[in-house]
């Protein structure tokens, strides 16, 4: 499973969800992106990767 952290999210809460791959919004360079272009953003980068 995908999952992405919102950017105020703490950093090591990556750790908590060990068999999955997750992002912070960080490390997309996503920064001050509201959610609902976070939402189409994520959804086009993951259709990218199919």
């Amino acid at each position: 499973m995908l999952l992405l952290l919102d950017e105020n999210l703490p950093k090591r809460l990556k750790l908590d969800f060990p068999e999955h791959e997750i992002y912070k919004v960080r490390d997309k360079e996503w920064n001050g992106i509201k959610n609902g272009e976070l939402l189409k953003l994520l959804i086009q980068n993951t259709l990218m990767h199919f």
